[in-house]
């Protein structure tokens, strides 16, 4: 009876560990998905916000008579040099954060493996199961080897 216990533990505890991975995987899809929606709402905020200044450039420009200037020309192409600047920075953030998505699933994964490989050595016997083969040196960390 002690065995089939063991045996259904096992099986439990390896379906469990599966979902869990399973659902790690999905949970860090679905936070790529968001940073990327974020990283392009941002953009887009940032265009219109580029937009409106450039317009209201333009207007002054207009206002003061000096719409052609060398002034308002570089104040606009400032503009757009900024918005560059912003959605490139946006960009890279964006990849980072699916790098580190990514990472994060995957040790989860190599956690959950990890588990299972150790549920199936405790239920094997442990280090009980070695014998005494499995006896190395006696080792004491403050007097060394044995």
């Amino acid at each position: 009876m002690p065995q089939t216990l063991a045996v259904i533990g096992a099986v439990v505890g390896t379906g469990a560990a599966i979902s869990s991975a399973n659902t790690q995987r999905k949970m860090a899809k679905q936070q790529q998905q968001q940073q990327q929606l974020a990283t392009r709402q941002s953009q887009r905020q940032a265009i219109r916000e580029a937009q409106i200044r450039r317009s209201q450039t333009m207007a002054a420009g207009q206002a003061f008579g000096v719409s052609g200037s060398s002034g308002v020309s570089g104040g606009t192409a400032s503009l757009g040099s900024q918005v560059g600047g912003s959605l490139g920075f946006s960009s890279q953030m964006s990849g980072l954060s699916a790098n580190i998505s990514s990472l994060g699933q995957k040790a989860s994964t190599l956690n959950a493996i990890s588990g299972l490989g150790l549920d199936v050595f405790k239920m094997a016997g442990g280090f009980d199961s070695l014998g005494s083969q499995a006896q190395g040196p006696n080792v004491d960390l403050l007097k060394g080897v044995q």
